[in-house]
């Protein structure tokens, strides 16, 4: 809770009364003259392995009589029961720059340096071996060894909202230093400090923060409809229409939603006061209202749940509803629609905030003590939610404590007051879902910059939970739709069309299977066709373990040659090439030459064809029979392994297709299972390309990949 309003001020033991970092804590940042990047403090500490504290039951024999003892002890009190150890408090630091506009007293000063202080729990069983972990065991596992238990900050001297009239802009060193440092986190949410963090961007940040969308994005028409927070009902959406977005998780709340059979009924004015809203939505209807925006996009009121043609269109626009949203509100906190954004409403959230008083200035508790610390929330693990945040420009996030705002420029909080500088160089502090904002550029990229950040976007997408398999491609539809804008390219199931024989050969690092999932598609004559996603996309296959979700790769590292011209039957029966980018390869061509026949073989005719299901693709291309073990289900197979068959867990007898080269001279490989004459995937491989030209029973052959 806040600091109660009392006049005496802080009491310490003798030991924390030694402690000077916490009075330079309160003194302004430390200007420093060394060129950036700077990696030393500009002044020589002692705390780079930390002073004594204690140990936990000599910090506990003193919380009575020490303030900051009190507080240290409350920490070690959330401590597992059984774990001992002593407490250290060392200084970390970071850097940065003053405005342009602000006159700095010694031109050689490059940049100022701010002071923290953190205590370290050191556990007595730090040096014990706990034995491997694989990546999603490390949150399971109790935290031992050294770990910071408590960060504390000082607090800024006059803390100001940017652009707030009332208030002139600091035009001088000493006016901008004192406003720099921590700022107490009311009980309710300051509106009007998120108005001045939106303010900054639309009139400093310039295209950096909001930069200009492909032309087919631009042209792509507003969301249908969006809720008018001030006649509280929903509305066709004006031409041009400035919109703030939501992202939420539903969870197991009843989430009331836009039906067609009461359209009418949610676009009378007043009628969302008596719905039973979802209190998420309400809160962020309430919010956009205090900052003075008026309409607000969600998607269960915004898009008819049960007319199945407008979902399919919006739930294919989503790149560019959240990419053209003014900002997006995202409930990061919460388990459902029902959990509400804390702050919004007196007492919606619980003040962990606490401060040291003394008489030169206050210290107060870093709320933020882990770095991007929403990832473990539920929705953080969402799947839909993953392209809400990677897509929107300006995120507004709320967690159970304290509200942040990330942009494309900048990155505020409420605990700290850093809108007055750039250039900040944080050495442990980061700010939730950060990365998404660097993640994707709005620039066309190179082939080797598209090919990873499309595997990046896969792999963390597919880290993600969906409630259901259905969703599997839709959930990533945004994500395809601003690539595929981007870089002028077309997505098949999941998979970049300029990309395409990298993209394909995907592989899981654990056990996956089959998901049979079904999908409705438009067909020919705007007929509605339902029909399995091909073997070959990743959406097809799901893991095996729902707890730990397989680490999917889009392809492995290098460049990809392609050597295999793939065709695909598209939702109008139609045989499509798959265009994919041209490569200038100046290798000798002679072992390709030995395997890869290159005189044109006609293709089949779809429509005439009895295997012509929408998605199969049909290539000629060389395939073996070959003895491999196989890694993982679904995943990685070794060719032609080595040592004795009982040193793998399954030797079978495969049939594999070449779909790419590396430039190294190694073939990309699919194994495959043959039903009815179709071919359908089962896993990945590579070899050597002069191996593969050995192979005895190697053939040149037409296949149909379903």
């Amino acid at each position: 809770m806040m600091p109660a309003s009392k006049s005496e001020f802080a009491n310490l033991c003798d030991v924390c009364s030694k402690l000077d970092i916490l009075q330079r804590m309160r003194h302004p940042p430390h200007p420093c003259r060394k060129p950036l990047p700077c990696s030393t403090s500009p002044v020589q500490f002692i705390y780079e392995a930390g002073v004594a504290l204690g140990s936990v039951d000599e910090i506990k024999s003193r919380r009575l009589g020490c303030d900051l003892c009190q507080l240290i002890a409350k920490c070690l009190d959330k401590e597992p029961s059984d774990l001992s150890g002593t407490c250290r408090v060392t200084e970390e630091f970071w850097y940065f720059q003053l405005q342009r506009e602000v006159e700095v007293q010694d031109p050689g000063v490059t940049h100022f340096h701010i002071s923290e202080a953190i205590v370290v729990f050191d556990t007595s069983e730090m040096d014990q071996f706990k034995g491997p972990s694989l990546p999603w065991e490390v949150r399971e596992k109790d935290t031992r060894g050294g770990h910071r238990i408590l960060w504390l900050q000082a607090r800024a001297g006059s803390c100001i909202e940017p652009g707030d009239p009332a208030v002139d802009t600091p035009q001088t060193e000493q006016e901008s230093l004192a406003t720099i440092g921590g700022r107490y986190v009311p009980a309710q949410v300051n509106t009007h400090l998120i108005r001045a963090w939106l303010h900054q961007c639309e009139t400093k940040h310039g295209k950096g923060c909001r930069p200009s969308l492909p032309l087919s994005l631009e042209q792509t028409r507003v969301p249908t409809f969006v809720i008018d927070v001030i006649q509280s009902c929903l509305v066709y959406s004006p031409s041009q229409c400035r919109y703030v977005a939501l992202s939420y998780v539903w969870g197991a709340a009843a989430v009331y939603k836009h039906l067609r059979e009461n359209t009418q009924d949610l676009r009378r004015t007043g009628s969302l006061l008596s719905l039973p809203i979802p209190a998420t939505i309400r809160d962020a209807m309430t919010l956009a209202h205090a900052i003075g925006e008026r309409y607000l996009w969600v998607d269960s009121l915004c898009i008819i749940q049960n007319d199945s043609e407008m979902l399919q269109s919006e739930i294919t626009r989503m790149g560019s509803i959240y990419s053209k949203a003014l900002f997006t509100i995202i409930a990061a906190s919460g388990d459902s629609a029902d959990s509400g954004l804390p702050g919004v409403n007196w007492g919606s959230r619980g003040q962990v905030q606490k401060a040291l008083k003394f008489v030169d200035g206050e210290l107060l508790t870093v709320i933020d003590l882990v770095p991007s610390g929403i990832d473990g929330t539920p929705w953080a693990q969402r799947a839909w939610t993953f392209q809400e945040r990677i897509l929107s420009n300006r995120a507004l996030v709320f967690s159970a404590s304290e509200v942040y705002w990330s942009c494309r420029v900048a990155a505020h909080s409420e605990e700290r007051a850093l809108e007055e500088v750039r250039n900040i160089k944080r050495l442990h502090l980061s700010f939730p879902q950060r990365y998404a904002t660097e993640f994707l550029s709005w620039e066309p990229l190179q082939p080797s910059e598209y090919r990873l950040l499309y595997s990046d976007l896969l792999s963390s997408y597919r880290q993600r939970r969906l409630s259901y398999q259905t969703d599997m491609l839709n959930a990533f539809n945004g994500v395809s739709e601003i690539l595929a804008a981007l870089q002028d390219d077309t997505f098949f199931w999941g998979l970049p069309g300029l990309l395409f024989s990298y993209a394909l050969a995907w592989d899981f690092i654990g056990n996956s299977a089959r998901n049979h999932v079904h999908v409705p598609v438009i067909g020919s004559k705007d007929s509605k066709e339902t029909v399995p996603i091909p073997s070959w996309s990743w959406a097809a296959w799901s893991e095996e373990n729902s707890k730990h979700p397989p680490y999917l790769r889009a392809g492995e590292g290098g460049d990809m040659r392609p050597v295999i011209e793939f065709n695909i039957v598209d939702t109008k029966h139609q045989l499509v090439k798959i265009k994919e980018r041209s490569w200038q390869d100046h290798l000798d061509d002679d072992i390709r030459a030995s395997w890869q026949e290159r005189d044109p073989r006609q293709l089949p005719s779809p429509i005439q064809n009895s295997l012509s299901q929408i998605g199969y693709l049909y290539f000629w291309t060389s395939l073996a029979n070959v003895r491999a073990a196989r890694i993982w289900k679904g995943g990685k197979y070794i060719l032609s392994p080595p040592g004795p068959p009982n040193f793998y867990s399954e030797i079978v007898h495969q049939d594999f297709i070449v779909i790419g080269r590396y430039s190294d001279r190694i073939l990309l490989l699919l194994a495959i299972e043959w039903r009815d004459g179709v071919a359908y995937r089962t896993g990945s491989a590579d070899i050597d390309e002069r191996k593969w030209v050995q192979m005895e029973n190697r053939q040149w052959r037409l296949i149909t990949l379903g």
